[in-house]
């Protein structure tokens, strides 16, 4: 998006910490269920996702689709994760007989931090002092950005083997 938000976080430059406090802000359900932006409070619950994916850190507040690539952020509100995923209750049916409840993930900041340097994006340096009026900070800071693509057309293309044809090809 072509857009310049009028508030942006910091991104953690510390390892997150088991049973640290965290906020997810977000869309959950995407705006059927209303424009205004969802927060949701937790702790850290376990430093490695799914398969011991060191990649990723599991938190207990609450995530959805529509939250994706939102902030998970600590009490100052700097960046230690963003959100990815959370266990699909068919899986965890399946493999645990039981349906998940709170098994949410992130993208360590590390993680984060190594993307946007490689990109050639500067960050701000991470803080231990609060944000001051976080709440409008979060509000500032996090959009609802939609794809447009339709799930016909994103079947259409998946059943492609390549994305052109010989014709596009000089």
């Amino acid at each position: 998006i072509n857009y310049k938000p009028k508030f942006v976080f910091p991104i953690s430059n510390r390892p997150s910490n088991l049973m640290q406090e965290v906020y997810v802000a977000g869309f959950p359900f995407g705006y059927r269920l209303s424009t205004r932006i969802k927060v949701t409070k937790g702790i850290v619950s376990s430093l490695a996702g799914l398969g011991d994916d060191f990649t990723r850190v599991q938190v207990d507040a609450a995530i959805q689709p529509g939250n994706s690539g939102g902030p998970i952020y600590d009490v100052f509100g700097n960046v230690v994760a963003v959100a990815v995923a959370k266990l699909d209750y068919k899986y965890s049916i399946k493999e645990f007989n039981s349906i998940p409840e709170l098994t949410n993930f992130g993208i360590k900041a590390s993680m984060l931090r190594s993307f946007l340097s490689a990109s050639n994006i500067q960050t701000i340096v991470d803080t231990s002092k609060k944000t001051p009026n976080l709440s409008q900070a979060v509000q500032d800071a996090t959009y609802y950005v939609s794809c447009l693509m339709t799930m016909a057309r994103y079947n259409e293309i998946k059943s492609k083997k390549v994305l052109f044809n010989e014709e596009q090809v000089s």
